[in-house]
């Protein structure tokens, strides 16, 4: 039942169910700085918006997105240059998503949010809460959210296993595709036959934009002092078997974001959203309703 779910959830299969129903999932549309963002709406109460991983886009929560509707209005976006979203030949970037994405609230007359990321999709969460703290009200950072350290050395090549992983980002093939999401879950089962003509089919409709966050080296990146000023509560999660972002990645934030707690997920790759969703799930809500009795584990 959980692989036949998750499959769905990866191929972007959301029903809009009982469309009388007050709080249903609906699929949106909405103009910003002259672009058509596209994006999930469900429930009621506090503002929280879900912010998907590069060549992801809002069919990336599809696990979450009722379970976390029944405590809170959820907006689930396709970023600029993702899914349904429009496509501007542009050079992207976190802060350019960023941009967007403070617009977008702007566009749904939504002050302020709280926002849960992973992996870019962190990052551009992060790149908000240092430089847009005010229209933030909780922040929840899923293997992902870095900052750069200065070095007075000069950056070292990188190896062959992170410039394969790399051009797997970028996936051209079934055969890419499938090796690739093979990193992302811990569970290898997930990555079936469907899954991957589905994500493939999704990564290219994204290429250019992928290309550009790759190239954008350290446009809107954050410096360690940035990221130590961010004041906005922080949850952090991990998986404990993420193969694409370092676990320690955790700690790292954990140790630079003054008073942030981590939750690391056990048997879980790089999407926990997906791959454990009911865990992933009880502690971004208990998170986000202010709770704090949370353990730095979940098995």
């Amino acid at each position: 039942m959980m692989k036949s779910f998750v499959v769905a959830a990866l191929a972007g299969v959301l029903a809009v169910v009982g469309s009388q129903q007050a709080g249903a999932p609906s699929q949106k549309d909405v103009t910003v700085l002259g672009f058509r963002l596209h994006y999930i709406e469900a429930g009621t109460g506090a503002p929280v918006v879900l912010l998907h991983g590069l060549g992801g886009d809002s069919s990336r929560w599809a696990p979450n997105i009722s379970e976390l509707a029944k405590d809170f209005h959820v907006f689930a976006l396709d970023q600029i240059g993702f899914g349904q979203s429009d496509k501007p030949l542009a050079n992207y970037n976190t802060a350019m998503l960023a941009e967007f994405l403070a617009d977008f609230l702007k566009a749904v007359n939504v002050s302020k949010a709280s926002l849960v990321g992973n992996s870019m999709g962190a990052g551009v969460a992060l790149y908000t809460a240092v430089h847009r703290p005010q229209i933030l009200d909780r922040l929840v950072l899923a293997d992902g959210g870095g900052y750069r350290t200065p070095s007075a050395t000069a950056p070292t090549p990188m190896s062959a296993d992170a410039l394969r992983r790399r051009q797997l980002q970028n996936s051209t093939t079934r055969e890419e595709t499938r090796e690739y999401f093979r990193i992302l879950f811990h569970d290898k089962s997930l990555v079936t036959d469907k899954m991957v003509d589905e994500q493939l089919a999704m990564r290219l409709r994204s290429a250019f934009t992928i290309s550009k966050m790759q190239e954008a080296g350290d446009r809107g990146s954050l410096s360690e002092d940035e990221v130590r000023g961010v004041k906005t509560p922080t949850l952090i999660v991990w998986g404990r078997y993420d193969e694409l972002v370092d676990p320690r990645g955790a700690d790292r934030l954990e140790n630079a974001i003054a008073g942030s707690r981590k939750v690391i997920i056990d048997n879980c790759g790089h999407m926990p959203q997906i791959e454990k969703p009911a865990e992933f799930n009880r502690f971004v809500r208990e998170f986000l309703q202010g709770r704090v009795d949370r353990p730095s584990t979940a098995r």
